[in-house]
């Protein structure tokens, strides 16, 4: 069995510790504070939280995804569905189906699996008001905790800013409720809890999750390998953790590459690694290639030109003349574009392409 997991929450033993910040966001959500947690994606936000959660077990809580919102029907929907699934018993379940009458949610059994499933019927949930209904379910737990999960995509939304307001004002009115608020785009989420103008002006306290700590996750990773009985020293891990710019979710996934590269019993060699790279971009190689068809050119220059410089750039004079591009503005138009995709990162000045598989990726094309 691989041991090694990559796109969902991983806890307990799964989990490669993070002592500072584990220590101090389970002290927030303890003291049902507000806290907000930045941080890139795949860096291990989610799994922190969970992992922080996991032991307050008289703590009930509630996960929203909030990413690419739509509205505000989406919105009060997708808490809502999260408000229902953090409860198992039918009968609760049911009472607060009662409860959230206004987005009229209805049960079947789903006729594959024999499992009960719940919807939330269309056209339910467009108004601010709704928003009152959900907190005011959560405010009757005793103890609880919300996390919001990409947070900044409440932005998109039309009149974001009055759908904030309405949010920090029902936030300030559970006592008995902590609030997590994890965000990958750190500039937005931090326009949202320190703008003077934002409803949420220093209403939470902040947390950044970097990379982990390299001592200890080389010891992770060894110690997963060795369940298989491959041996794979520091400097290779060293050298897979620089590719994958220490971002713990890019690592788990080359290293799910290199456990099929290789053999129970062995030693990774450096031909392993080579074929752990195939491997990834066998696999990738169509998702990648049809993001290169969505972007216009331009859009493709500027995101080559950023995988040569290495992955990550500021705009000066030299990448522009890399890019081949006559004017700066169009450059950073599409840079802009680029970072709306997600394709790229922005912090302050600098910006990084997110995947560092696809940055490897572009590297190895023809030009």
């Amino acid at each position: 069995m691989i041991p090694f997991k990559t796109g969902v929450q991983v806890v307990g033993n799964d989990f490669c510790t993070r002592p500072a910040e584990l220590a101090s966001l389970r002290e927030l959500i303890e003291s049902v504070g507000r806290v907000y947690v930045v941080g890139e994606r795949r860096i291990g936000k989610s799994s922190l939280v969970a992992e922080a959660i996991r032991p307050l077990h008289k703590m009930k809580s509630v996960f929203v995804d909030l990413m690419a919102l739509k509205d505000l029907e989406d919105l009060t929907h997708r808490i809502g569905m999260a408000i229902l699934a953090s409860e198992t018993q039918q009968n609760r379940v049911i009472r607060m189906m009662r409860n959230l009458s206004s987005l009229r949610p209805s049960m079947s059994i789903d006729s594959l699996t024999g499992a009960p499933s719940i919807t939330l019927s269309p056209g339910t949930g467009n108004r601010l008001e709704t928003l009152d209904e959900l907190f005011a379910l959560v405010g009757q737990w005793k103890r609880t905790v919300v996390v919001l999960d990409e947070f900044q995509d409440v932005l998109a939304l039309d009149d974001s800013r009055r759908v904030l307001a309405r949010l920090r004002n029902l936030v300030q009115t559970q006592p008995n409720v902590a609030f997590v608020f994890c965000g990958s785009i750190r500039n937005q989420m931090e326009d949202i809890f320190t703008h003077q103008e934002s409803p949420f002006f220093n209403s939470a306290m902040r947390l950044q999750v970097g990379p982990l700590d390299r001592h200890l996750f080389r010891q992770y990773l060894q110690t997963r390998f060795e369940s298989g009985g491959r041996k794979i020293t520091e400097a290779q891990l060293d050298t897979i953790l620089d590719a994958c710019h220490e971002n713990p979710g890019h690592v788990q996934r080359f290293c799910i590459s290199l456990w099929q590269a290789t053999s129970a019993g062995q030693r990774v060699k450096e031909n392993d690694i080579m074929e752990a790279w195939r491997i990834l971009f066998g696999m990738q190689r169509d998702a990648y290639e049809l993001v290169l068809t969505t972007l216009s050119p331009q859009q493709t220059r500027v995101l080559r030109t950023l995988a040569h410089a290495g992955g990550t750039s500021g705009i000066s004079s030299d990448f522009v003349a890399a890019t081949g591009i006559t004017l700066a503005p169009s450059v950073r138009k599409a840079m802009v574009a680029l970072v709306a995709r997600r394709l790229v990162q922005k912090d302050q000045t600098t910006f990084c392409i997110s995947d560092p598989f696809l940055s490897a990726w572009l590297r190895q094309q023809p030009a």
